[in-house]
């Protein structure tokens, strides 16, 4: 894929024929030196682990600027994608850019309140609904998102995952996932530029990095977790898949921890 940038934070990088404004790849919380090599490694995640095919009806959560939807429109032939994100400016540059040259793909703004990525936001996470009828959708992904949620949001989200997913449907979905050695390891190998430690406890089962902003990045035991999913009528297609952020595992599947859900 050919692409090409400058260095200037107010310009633009080119990815399968777009011209991306690099303000709004910087909100995804990684620029464009890594931009295709991220969009590779979700392709190739996504194949290996549920399956694209081009009659798939898929929603990402947290679609960003559309780093995923771009090599997806060149999939989806008879499927439909649905991106939902919490930045109303790169919502309004996917739908100004992408949609525009493919009308299966719509993009919607859910305009929740997080301290982050949409301090203006004037809703509760827990009040949207996916914008998908019940039992239409083939996949779901979302990459970074429940990392950044604390549990009864991921709750929320899962039971709209497992209203409108088919019988059969799968969902990827990234998170941190921490017990005592993982934590351990953690803070000896410092393995991402974030220094993710969770040292913080919240509330049973669940930790943040830094509580000055909890959002930032949320972790879990796997007995929070697996109670979450029941509750939301999923179950597991195999044990999580092992993230390589805190250095625990000798082999790492993604960088975070993943859960491949099915309804």
């Amino acid at each position: 894929m050919e692409h090409w940038w400058d260095g200037d934070p107010n310009g633009f990088y080119e990815f399968m024929g777009y011209k991306i404004p690099v303000s709004l790849i910087m909100k995804t919380g990684a620029g464009p030196t890594v931009f295709e090599q991220i969009a590779l490694g979700h392709r190739m995640a996504l194949e290996k682990w549920i399956g694209i095919e081009s009659l798939h009806n898929i929603v990402e959560i947290g679609c960003g600027i559309g780093r995923d939807a771009m090599w997806l429109s060149r999939v989806l032939s008879d499927g439909r994608y649905t991106g939902i994100d919490i930045i109303p400016e790169s919502i309004d540059w996917c739908r100004n850019n992408i949609s525009k040259n493919y009308a299966n793909f719509s993009f919607h703004h859910f305009d929740v309140e997080d301290s982050l990525h949409n301090p203006a936001g004037k809703s509760d996470v827990n009040i949207f609904r996916f914008p998908n009828a019940d039992n239409s959708i083939d996949r779901i992904f979302a990459f970074s998102v429940f990392t950044h949620m604390y549990a009864d949001q991921i709750a929320h989200y899962l039971k709209e995952c497992s209203r409108v997913l088919r019988p059969g449907g799968k969902a990827y979905l990234t998170i941190f996932l921490y017990n005592d050695q993982i934590l351990q390891s953690a803070a000896r190998h410092a393995n991402t530029p974030f220094d993710l430690r969770f040292e913080t406890e919240i509330e049973p089962g669940c930790r943040v990095n830094n509580p000055a902003e909890p959002l930032g990045a949320i972790a879990f035991t796997w007995d929070r977790v697996e109670t979450i999913i029941k509750a939301a009528g999923l179950q597991l297609l195999r044990a999580p898949l092992n993230g390589a952020w805190s250095g625990f595992y000798e082999t790492a599947d993604d960088g975070q921890d993943v859960l491949l859900l099915q309804k």
